[in-house]
């Protein structure tokens, strides 16, 4: 028994974790806030304790160090949380969430979830819809992601240690497609069916992926998109829209504030009803090793709530009940 805990010291293990979220020394030692030397001396002794080297000659893991971190690293933030449990230190959860979920719907809840959950300082970073989630380079010890994914395939994005992933899906919503009254005003005439939008201007995100998908649902096969212009991501497109610059396609997460003030409007046709598309869904992610803790825990009720509550909110505002 006397040989069960002989492991290098917490201080030489911390620099070896930091290296390998950062990739270099000076960052470590940034991160660490300690010296570079300091983190070099670290390193040098934690491979003179393991007898292999870690680091390969152009600064990465080597193979071995690579499997020897995904092992260490949830023992080490387990051993984290049960010190910061025992101090009933507050938790720092890092959310990283794409730019238009975080603005339109996540943003202005959050104060009800701080006022909710005081133990946990929150940090809600929006974030391009193509940067990958990497939770070794969160900014705090817990990180979660929130995104919109499609139901075309998804291609692994994180092939670090921590391959082990869960997530939650939040909600899946319908889209369909918007423009400002004044693009409407301005169409040669009202859409009959899907296929005459292909007439009208059509404003994409990064790629003509959504579209595709929502055509197909409304049965109309097509090769390419005839697009009027193309934004990046949805928040920016549905900024084009509301402008004036063409049509989009946004669901009630992004859409609510501008259905309710008019500046964006659900394009209609008259001949043939457009169907009801959902084209994939906002989804939580986290890494195993924190998905039971306590932060992520509640961070999951309480969207789980906020979402049935919304839900709700939709339902009456389409199907309003009798005055009285």
């Amino acid at each position: 028994m006397e040989n069960r805990y002989r492991i290098p010291s917490l201080a030489a293990l911390n620099a070896f974790v930091a290296f390998a979220r950062t990739g270099a020394i000076r960052r470590a030692a940034a991160e660490l806030r300690i010296d570079h030397a300091a983190v070099s001396r670290h390193l040098r002794d934690l491979e003179h304790a393991l007898g292999v080297p870690l680091r390969t000659g152009q600064g990465g893991l080597t193979p071995q160090a690579e499997i020897y971190c995904a092992r260490i690293i949830p023992l080490l933030e387990g051993l984290a949380h049960a010190t910061a449990d025992i101090r009933q230190d507050i938790a720092h959860l890092t959310v990283t969430c794409s730019h238009g979920f975080a603005y339109h719907w996540l943003l202005p809840r959050l104060s009800a979830f701080r006022r909710d959950h005081p133990c946990i300082d929150l940090l809600l970073r929006p974030v391009d819809a193509d940067t990958g989630f990497d939770p070794r380079h969160g900014t705090g010890a817990l990180h979660a992601d929130i995104r919109y994914m499609t139901d075309e395939p998804q291609e692994p994005e994180y092939r670090g240690p921590e391959r082990n992933m869960r997530c939650m899906e939040i909600t899946r919503p319908a889209v369909f497609p918007v423009a400002s009254p004044r693009c409407l005003a301005r169409l040669s005439h009202p859409p009959r069916t899907a296929a005459d939008l292909l007439d009208a201007p059509l404003l994409l995100e990064d790629d003509e992926t959504e579209w595709k998908l929502w055509f197909a649902a409304q049965s109309v096969q097509i090769g390419t998109v005839p697009a009027a212009g193309r934004l990046w991501q949805a928040h920016l497109a549905l900024a084009a829209a509301r402008a004036g610059e063409g049509i989009a396609l946004g669901n009630p997460y992004l859409l609510a504030e501008d259905l309710r003030a008019g500046l964006l409007c659900p394009v209609t046709t008259t001949a043939t009803p457009l169907r009801r598309v959902a084209l994939g869904s906002y989804v939580l992610r986290a890494p195993a090793h924190v998905w039971e803790g306590t932060a992520l825990r509640l961070l999951r009720t309480w969207l789980s709530a906020q979402v049935a509550i919304y839900e709700g909110e939709l339902q009456e505002r389409a199907h309003p009940g009798p005055e009285t």
